[in-house]
């Protein structure tokens, strides 16, 4: 099975989402937050495409105020910015992916990303 194909346990990564700051410390308070937006939300298994789908469903809710999968109402400090903060996170996830990602996952995250702007 290739990496592509692969779940990988987000246990570790979602700890090093939970601390984006130490890893990513050159990005901003925004981002940061959003990482430990994502260390809440993601689930505890993905794949690469899953990551993505995942990280890119998570903004849609921040942006939205609700949890898609819930219904419930987002208490967080990162909903109600202007639309283009999370085109801003958006634009972000390669380098969280990065970041908290062993890098051949990370590598088959940022072609899932690619194929999807094609």
């Amino acid at each position: 099975m290739n990496t592509a194909e692969q779940s990988l346990s987000m246990k570790e990564v979602k700890l090093k989402l939970a601390n984006l700051k130490e890893l990513m410390p050159q990005s901003n308070d925004t981002i940061w937050k959003l990482g430990i937006f994502l260390s809440e939300y993601l689930n505890e298994e993905l794949t690469p495409s899953g990551f993505v789908f995942g990280t890119e469903l998570a903004i849609h809710d921040l942006q939205k105020g609700v949890n898609g999968f819930t219904n419930q109402k987002i208490s967080n400090s990162l909903v109600g910015y202007p639309g283009i903060m999370y085109n801003v996170m958006r634009i972000a996830v390669p380098q969280i992916a990065d970041a908290v990602l062993p890098v051949e996952f990370a590598v088959e995250v940022k072609k899932v990303i690619k194929d999807a702007k094609k």
